[in-house]
């Protein structure tokens, strides 16, 4: 099981990164964040746990941070529909990364 962390800006392009993403049959956990900058003016409710209606709702966001948890196999795919959707983080600013998950109980 790998863990695949991305993070990138909130804006409409996102929304369709995601979107492709789980038109592929894809998921992961998304939770609207902010910068530490920004944070500091945080009104409590202001964000939380969201789905992809969500983002598209609220049009920009500071950014999202998404977790998906891959078969080995899948995080290649995974990792160049980003690539292509935000044009290697030229269009979207964020970033990715991964990494294995040696202790894994669940289901996905």
């Amino acid at each position: 099981m790998i863990e695949l962390t991305l993070v990138m800006k909130g804006t409409p392009e996102a929304y369709r990164t995601l979107e492709e993403l789980r038109e592929e049959g894809y998921n992961a956990t998304v939770v609207t964040t902010e910068s530490l900058h920004h944070a500091l003016e945080y009104n409590p409710g202001d964000h939380n746990f969201i789905t992809l209606r969500h983002l598209e709702q609220q049009g920009n966001l500071e950014s999202v941070l998404c977790v998906f948890l891959l078969k080995e196999e899948e995080v290649e795919q995974v990792k160049r529909v980003i690539r292509e959707y935000t044009h290697d983080f030229q269009k979207i600013k964020g970033f990715m990364y991964s990494r294995p998950i040696d202790d894994y109980e669940g289901s996905i």
